[in-house]
């Protein structure tokens, strides 16, 4: 199984103030693509671009093995030329001989919009990606300011791939940690015969209460949710609360860290923050949030939204952490 993967950088002046949170974001996503490749034993081919005014090429259909961490970001460039540098990008992967075998993934990340491309530029590029995304093997993901979402959508770029992120640093350290994950849950769906996705950042905080009432079961009166004070494992803690014997698969925890490996038989609930109603299913959840139904994934904290995430448990040890909630539904 090959997957090449296509990574753009901005080295604008306008990044400026932003370098070393830049840094640490293509460090972390490089990480998670050796990760996520040797986790699921997929051959991953990267090539990579900075513009900065010009394109420069600083990798090209290289193994993710040999990539190695930047040790700075420097920032000389004047302006943002994203749709020439993405254009390079496809160039460069359309050359490889296995293409009609193989998955691609091009990310975008910038603090700015396009500022050199003509009428004719952004109509031919989009027509470009139209065509490679119709192929069902091209998957295009951009990082973007905010108010450039819609633009880009208008271009053809589906919204689930489009991420808006505050240019700050604390706002491009949210995006990076978003981004991991969805990287994670990509390689997951590709394991699974996934050739491209329009849901690249699937969140729950994007539903609305009617979304997630209309698709779930109402379980508001079957379960019961107890704060944790202090480290304690699942079983332990539940019986002493209910008064009964632990019985596996019972016991619900809250989603507070990253979790690598939630398996498709273990149920999801959420719990609407701001009525308190809890709502639970199988599949439901991830049909929602555009992941895949079967197989496991990966879930990381981030912005949930009005939704608070709880995952069931199979054993009588997990560690429950203090701050958060267990819940606990007998007929789960």
């Amino acid at each position: 199984m090959k997957q090449y993967v296509g990574i753009s950088r901005d080295h604008s002046g306008s990044m400026s103030g932003l370098q070393k949170a830049a840094m640490n974001d293509y460090n972390l996503t490089i990480g998670e693509l050796k990760s996520a490749s040797a986790r699921e034993d997929i051959d991953t081919i990267v090539s990579v671009v900075t513009h900065q005014g010009t394109i420069r090429k600083e990798a090209q259909n290289s193994s993710v093995t040999v990539l190695q961490p930047l040790t700075n970001y420097p920032v000389p460039g004047s302006t943002t030329p994203l749709f020439r540098s993405i254009d390079t990008l496809i160039d460069m992967l359309e050359s490889v001989p296995d293409k009609q075998d193989a998955t691609f993934l091009i990310i975008a990340v910038t603090d700015g919009q396009d500022n050199v491309a003509s009428v004719y530029d952004r109509q031919r590029f989009s027509t470009r990606i139209k065509q490679l995304q119709s192929t069902d093997r091209w998957t295009f993901v951009f990082r973007v300011p905010r108010e450039y979402k819609s633009a880009l959508a208008q271009m053809g770029i589906p919204e689930g791939n489009i991420q808006e992120w505050e240019q700050t640093e604390r706002g491009m350290r949210e995006s990076t940690v978003q981004t991991v994950s969805a990287v994670s849950n990509y390689y997951s769906g590709v394991k699974r015969g996934t050739t491209s996705t329009r849901s690249f950042y699937a969140d729950i905080g994007k539903l609305s209460s009617n979304q997630v009432v209309g698709a779930m079961a109402d379980i508001s009166n079957e379960v019961a949710i107890y704060p944790v004070p202090q480290r304690s494992e699942i079983s332990s803690f539940l019986s002493l609360k209910t008064g009964h014997s632990y019985r596996k698969g019972t016991g619900f925890y809250q989603l507070s860290k990253p979790e690598k490996a939630v398996q498709d038989y273990k149920v999801i609930v959420a719990r609407n923050k701001n009525t308190g109603a809890v709502y639970g299913g199988t599949t439901q959840i991830r049909e929602l949030l555009g992941l895949p139904t079967s197989g496991t994934i990966s879930l990381k904290p981030g912005t949930h939204g009005d939704w608070d995430v709880f995952i069931q448990s199979t054993s009588s040890n997990r560690v429950l952490v203090p701050g958060t909630s267990a819940l606990y539904w007998e007929k789960a």
